[in-house]
Formats: C-alpha cells, sequence, structure tokens
C-alpha cells in the first residue's frame, strides 16, 4: 500500500507540472486572491524518500466522492482517496512550488520563499525558506504536532488560511497559504566599509637605478659618398690632463768662432 501510495504521490507531481505551468516571474506582481472555503482544502505532509515528508494541499471539488479522510489526532492520520480513482473534476490537488506558494500582507511570496516539511522537535513543520536571501528568517506556517510515518495533516497556525491566485479576475488553480501579515524583515548585514587610516606609511622609495654609462654611437662615411650622414654628436672621452709641472730650461752653449 505505501508502495503504491508513493508512485501515486509522484504520479501527482508530474500531472501538476503539466496542467498548472511554470511560474512565470513577469507576470508575479500582477496576481491577486481570492476567498475560498477553507473546509475543502487541506494540507498534507506526504511521505517520500528515506523518512522525509513533502507538501500536498488536496481540494475539494465536488460532493460526487471525497478526495481524503481523516483518522486519529496528535497527529491526524490522512488517507488520500484521490489516488483510488479518476478524481478529474473531483478533487484537486497541488505537490510544488507550480501548485501553491506563500502570499503575506498581499504580497505574493513564491519567489522569495520555497515551502518545505522539516522534522523539528518530534514534529514535522511547514516553514517558508528563503530562496535568495540568507539572511532573512525561515517562516513557520503550521506543523502535524506530532511524528507520524505516513500522510499526516499539517494543522495551519493562528492566522493563516487558503486562498486562490487569481489573475485580471480569473480564478487559477494555483493555492496560496496566506496571512495577512507582513513578512519579516530580513536581519541587515553588516557592509559598512572600514575607514581608512588617518594617516598612511610612507613607501618605501625604488632604489636607485644603476649608472650606466651611456653607449657611443659610431658613424662611418666612405670616402667620397656624396650623401649626407644625419649630424649626430657624439661624445667623446674626457682626456685626462696631466698635472701641471714647470718646463725644464734647456741650457743653450755659444761656441765662439774664430
Amino acid at each position: 500500500m505505501k508502495i503504491s501510495q508513493g508512485l501515486g504521490i509522484a504520479g501527482l507531481a508530474v500531472a501538476s507540472c503539466l496542467s498548472v505551468g511554470a511560474f512565470n516571474p513577469t507576470t508575479a506582481a500582477t496576481f491577486d486572491s481570492a476567498e475560498v472555503k477553507g473546509d475543502n482544502f487541506i494540507a498534507v505532509a506526504a511521505p517520500y524518500g528515506e523518512n522525509k515528508h513533502q507538501l500536498l494541499i488536496i481540494e475539494q471539488l465536488s460532493n460526487r466522492r471525497p478526495c481524503w479522510s481523516e483518522n486519529g489526532s496528535n497527529p491526524v492520520s490522512v488517507d488520500p482517496l484521490l489516488l483510488n480513482f479518476d478524481f478529474t473534476g473531483i478533487c484537486g490537488r497541488s505537490t510544488d512550488s507550480n501548485g501553491y506558494s506563500l502570499r503575506m500582507s498581499g504580497e505574493d511570496l513564491g519567489l522569495e520563499y520555497i515551502l518545505r516539511i522539516v522534522e523539528r522537535n518530534g514534529d514535522l513543520v511547514l516553514v517558508g525558506t528563503p530562496r535568495i536571501n540568507r539572511s532573512a528568517p525561515e517562516i513557520e506556517i503550521g506543523s502535524t504536532q506530532g511524528m507520524s510515518n505516513g500522510f499526516a495533516k499539517i494543522i495551519l497556525n493562528p492566522g493563516w488560511r487558503f486562498t486562490r491566485r487569481t489573475y485580471q479576475g480569473k480564478s487559477l488553480g494555483h493555492i496560496y497559504l496566506t496571512t495577512d501579515s507582513p513578512a519579516p524583515v530580513a536581519s541587515e548585514l553588516n557592509t559598512t566599509p572600514r575607514p581608512l587610516p588617518t594617516s598612511q606609511p610612507a613607501l618605501s622609495s625604488p632604489p636607485p637605478p644603476l649608472s650606466v654609462p651611456p653607449e657611443r654611437e659610431l658613424i662611418f662615411t666612405r670616402p667620397g659618398d656624396d650623401s649626407t650622414a644625419p649630424s649626430v654628436e657624439v661624445p667623446s672621452p674626457p682626456i685626462p690632463s696631466s698635472p701641471s709641472t714647470p718646463e725644464r730650461q734647456i741650457p743653450v752653449f755659444t761656441v765662439p768662432t774664430q
């Protein structure tokens, strides 16, 4: 029975994606909501994988056949009867973010929060987890009020209710978990830049370049070449001057002639 129910939930997820379609963020601002009869809806913690649960919302569309049944308390066990018959036109189901999202104070938060079921303190808790802004707190929406390995009813916290998404006055299949309270404000991150020190240490001056003697450029001109070479001054090395010495006096002898 558990295997067949798991396969049934997987089929519901695929059908929900095909019927509802992908969420288009460009039209999110135009969505409104309409009130619904809360008794026609139930939020369920549906098992999958290794003792994990995901959110399943079931809607009773007509009275031809019941879509689910409830039994017990703390937690309330749910039998998803719609898995046993063709529920087209009788039951509605939403299995992922294509079919449900969060709405707070008239604002569609489908892009900002994802709905998850987490195990916490011996309970299965339905929370809204921030998608992008990790500094924003989680939003607790309801819980099963007890642990369960099967399908369990999620009892919404006070102030929360089901509403339906509308677009230009037309009702859509998308379901909101709605409250009139505003979304929590994310804690501000410390983005103030650190002030620069008042006095910065002087940068060490680069070492002086090594003294390299200028290269001498020699230009040779062939004899008889009429072409004029460019005038380039070629530095000549200085000729060291010899120290000044007194001029030697050479004596002159005059020989008398006879």
